[in-house]
């Protein structure tokens, strides 16, 4: 089973802009993500799917230089562009998460497909990790599916076509109660999630990106003034969440 993981970019960020290429410790978010993502056994192609865009020339260089794929394809659709992402590199299996998530559970990365091989689920979800650090598993056909139901363009969250549809089997991996964090913000979208990433890559340095879900979960809790740096960025991600959440069926 070829197995690939999408990485969703764009450089389109007005919040945070150019967020992906800000630099922690004197590299790119997006390379340490890359970093992060080569350490998995489980992985057989990483690749970035970002648009046709120009401003986002920058992405298929950095895969370039990373030595990953790049897949290239719709702006705003972007089912649409994982969709033809996997197919176009005969992927059997794809896990995706955003790019600004560079410290993605590689742990969930093998429980996802384990649990994929055992149910062949069409979504799985690890929801209850702290955010950030949680992925989705996508079966291939069941993102062909959404592809012809879906009756607009504009898909940047897709994930209310697997579960408001009826269409799907979505199975959401129960997540321990010591790994469940709500408040905990790893991802970057606000100035506030920049700073959270500064202080976390200065304490466990360049070797940042090989730290384990439970090591960085265990510094969080001995260090709450550092999760308060973007505890409040939780609603606002919410709220602009829920506006992009509605789905268009044919």
């Amino acid at each position: 089973m070829k197995v690939g993981f999408l990485i969703t970019a764009r450089m389109k960020s007005t919040r945070l802009p150019k967020k992906l290429t800000l630099e922690v410790n004197g590299r790119h978010i997006i390379r340490w993500m890359i970093d992060r993502l080569k350490l998995s056994q489980s992985v057989d192609d990483i690749i970035i799917c970002t648009s046709t865009n120009p401003q986002d020339d920058i992405l298929e260089e950095i895969a370039d230089e990373e030595g990953i794929k790049i897949f290239r394809g719709s702006e705003d659709d972007v089912i649409q562009r994982l969709y033809e992402a996997s197919k176009y590199y005969n992927l059997n299996y794809a896990l995706n998460i955003t790019a600004d998530c560079p410290l993605v559970s590689l742990e969930y990365i093998d429980i996802t497909i384990k649990n994929y091989k055992e149910t062949e689920a069409d979504l799985i979800r690890t929801l209850d990790l702290p955010h950030g650090l949680f992925l989705y598993g996508l079966k291939i056909e069941a993102m062909k599916m959404v592809c012809e139901i879906k009756n607009r363009n504009d898909t940047e969250v897709w994930g209310k076509y697997f579960t408001d549809s009826g269409l799907f089997c979505v199975l959401d991996i129960e997540i321990p109660e010591n790994l469940r964090r709500p408040n905990y913000r790893l991802t970057l979208d606000y100035p506030e999630d920049y700073e959270f990433f500064k202080r976390v890559y200065a304490h466990f340095g360049n070797n940042t990106y090989r730290t384990s879900l439970y090591e960085l979960i265990d510094y969080l809790d001995g260090h709450p003034e550092i999760v308060q740096v973007n505890k409040h960025c939780k609603e606002l991600y919410k709220e602009r969440f829920d506006q992009q959440s509605s789905i268009s069926l044919k």
